[in-house]
């Protein structure tokens, strides 16, 4: 591997685990019980649920593999990517999943400013899109990256205390969700094909599969982060403690989340619970204890959220950094400051969140548009991964000197792992995949300029692939601009 640098700054398995529980804990838990039932009935979350569980922890089971497996790959999805597509494939995925997780930051700013909004004397922030919101989202982004450039160090360590503040009240609200549950309510709408439209504010027959395709964007997004631990790898103060910290950052998110989303199940119906204003856990908890639990909820999911962004700062910007580190970028993007933090990868991805952010107040974009964007753009570097995976398992890679039960217990995590992301990629739908290579283009000079760097010339191949995905851009935009391919 290219570029190799020793850091000072490690980070053990603690806080390993600590970023993957807060960087996948953030908006979307607060948000999920409306954002589920917009489109779903219960029988029809359990069933997503139960795909997106067993998809995730063969994701999961994916990167413990690989990085067990194949320690000389210490830099996560990039390096993996790269092992299956080469240079350009490395950096795609590495670029999207970064700019995808800049929109994420984007949502987190959005549902802050709408907790806000909940609170009468800040009603001026609405939803999260108006204008005032806009401005006070700049603020605390660039004061958030302020602190993220003074180092990881720092910054994973205000993540700790945050995502250890933010685990209580969930807690809390499992535990009351759990003895208020009523199992008529659970079940009056169990199997139910009527689904309410709060848009249009009819409701509209939706089979059971439909139901649970709906799920899955929203509960895929919930889960994103997982891989957090092989992000940092080339930060961890041990190779083992990045698998083990993703099993159990894995396991620990996934109970909590599908504990936060049926249990919802059972205090209101799927109707009343979409109609509610996000933070929906807010509406909740005030329907079960009064307006002090929902003010309770709203003021710990900002400070929730404002951890997770501060923790996703630093992601994209690692990210960011990694193809740069391994020779597929412009070595501008691996530039360190002083304090170990990668400035112009900060700049950047912080740059791209105001971007957004400005977007998102012109064109009043909710946070489920925005999430379900976020998600597109990281569905097709985990797909990138688990094939990377399979051909491992087929070629033997990583697998010298290794029982042959290992290699069998791979190949299921890798083949249901595929499976599962290449249904996540058809799940997003055609608009989304535009817009995704809308994004790729946009990293053309990081690409070409790494090339520069290195004396090399772009390959008859890395031109091909870079006119189709300019056609495949263009399509985005006009979709974009004239409401087709389902936009």
């Amino acid at each position: 591997m290219a570029n190799k640098e020793t850091l000072k700054n490690k980070v053990g398995i603690g806080g390993l685990i600590a970023l993957i529980v807060g960087g996948t804990i953030g908006s979307g838990i607060f948000a999920l019980p409306s954002t589920m039932t917009k489109g779903a009935n219960p029988e029809g979350i359990l069933i997503g649920w139960a795909i997106v569980a067993v998809g995730m922890f063969a994701l999961a089971g994916v990167y413990r593999n690989l990085t067990l497996q194949q320690p000389d790959i210490d830099d996560g999805i990039y390096g993996w990517a790269k092992g299956m597509f080469g240079d350009l494939g490395g950096f795609f995925a590495n670029y999207g999943h970064g700019i995808g997780d800049a929109v994420g930051d984007t949502s987190y700013l959005v549902v802050i400013f709408s907790a806000l909004g909940s609170f009468s004397i800040f009603s001026f922030f609405g939803s999260g899109t108006t204008w005032w919101s806009v401005l006070a989202a700049s603020i605390l982004l660039w004061l958030m990256t302020w602190l993220v450039l003074r180092g990881v160090k720092s910054s994973t360590a205000v993540n700790n205390v945050t995502t250890i503040a933010k685990i209580i009240p969930i807690v809390m609200f499992i535990i009351l969700a759990a003895l208020n549950f009523n199992p008529h309510i659970f079940a009056a709408h169990f199997a139910s094909t009527a689904v309410y439209n709060v848009k249009t504010g009819t409701w509209a027959h939706t089979s059971i599969f439909s139901q649970s395709k709906s799920v899955l964007l929203a509960a895929m997004w919930t889960l994103v982060g997982i891989e957090s631990g092989t992000i940092y790898a080339t930060r961890a103060r041990k190779q083992t403690d990045v698998a083990k910290a993703t099993t159990i950052g894995a396991l620990i998110v996934i109970i909590i989340l599908v504990g936060t989303s049926i249990l919802s199940l059972g205090l209101m119906s799927p109707a009343a619970i979409s109609q509610l204003h996000d933070p929906s856990m807010a509406g909740l908890m005030s329907h079960m204890v009064g307006s002090w639990g929902g003010w309770l909820i709203n003021i710990c999911l900002i400070v929730s959220v404002i951890g997770a962004l501060l923790a996703w700062i630093s992601l994209c910007s690692e990210e960011l950094r990694l193809p740069a580190r391994g020779g597929s970028a412009t070595k501008w993007l691996n530039q360190l400051d002083h304090a170990e933090a990668p400035k112009n990868a900060i700049l950047v991805t912080s740059g791209v969140t105001e971007l957004l952010m400005i977007i998102a107040g012109l064109s009043s974009a909710g946070y489920d548009t925005i999430l379900q964007f976020a998600t597109s753009l990281d569905c097709v570097p985990y797909l990138m991964v688990s094939l990377y995976a399979c051909k491992s398992v087929i070629k033997g890679i990583g697998f010298e000197n290794r029982p042959t039960h290992e290699r069998v217990t791979s190949a299921i995590a890798a083949i249901l792992s595929t499976l599962f992301t290449a249904f996540m990629v058809y799940g997003a739908g055609l608009q989304y995949l535009l817009l995704t290579a809308v994004v790729w283009l946009t990293g053309f000079w990081f690409f070409y300029q790494g090339r520069r760097d290195q004396g090399k010339k772009l390959t008859h191949g890395e031109i091909i692939t870079w006119i189709i995905v300019a056609i495949l851009a263009v399509l985005g935009i006009i979709g974009m601009c004239t409401h087709t391919f389902g936009f």
